[in-house]
């Protein structure tokens, strides 16, 4: 918990970084439009997201095979978006990591949940066994509003 605490306090001095060597490299001026470019891109992304929910949805459907990938599509799309409007180089490059069209197992082909696992774990003591006995309360039907 604490190296991951250490990482992201570190993560703002890695893009600033960053930053200044993109521009010791090419120039202040480009790195300011690099910056406004992937910042823009960013925001269309986030804006335009409802629209690839709805194709990537369209399309999942007319291949009658479900990717869990392909599902997860537009929330890749909406990450890659918030990376790519945050300034600097690292969460440009993550953004683009999100982008790549990585093939996942389908949902057909997932092996289905063992029935046999269920049994196991109530060896484990989860299952508390007992008598009960249902007591209804009996309602004057004259009470009732109707």
């Amino acid at each position: 918990m604490r190296v991951f605490l250490i990482l992201l306090l570190l993560y703002p001095f890695a893009e600033v970084f960053s930053l200044v060597m993109l521009a010791d490299a090419i120039g202040s001026g480009w790195t300011f439009v690099w910056t406004l470019f992937t910042f823009l891109l960013g925001i269309g992304m986030m804006r335009n997201s409802k629209l690839a929910t709805l194709l990537t949805i369209g399309s999942v459907l007319k291949q009658k095979q479900v990717s869990l990938f392909a599902l997860l599509w537009p929330i890749r799309i909406m990450l890659a978006g918030l990376l790519f409007a945050i300034p600097g180089l690292i969460s440009d490059v993550f953004a683009l990591l999100l982008l790549l069209p990585w093939k996942g197992p389908t949902l057909a082909n997932m092996p289905p949940p063992n029935p046999q696992a269920a049994p196991e774990a109530s060896s484990n003591g989860d299952i508390i066994e007992g008598e009960y006995q249902r007591v209804d309360k009996t309602v004057d039907p004259n009470s009732r509003l109707h």
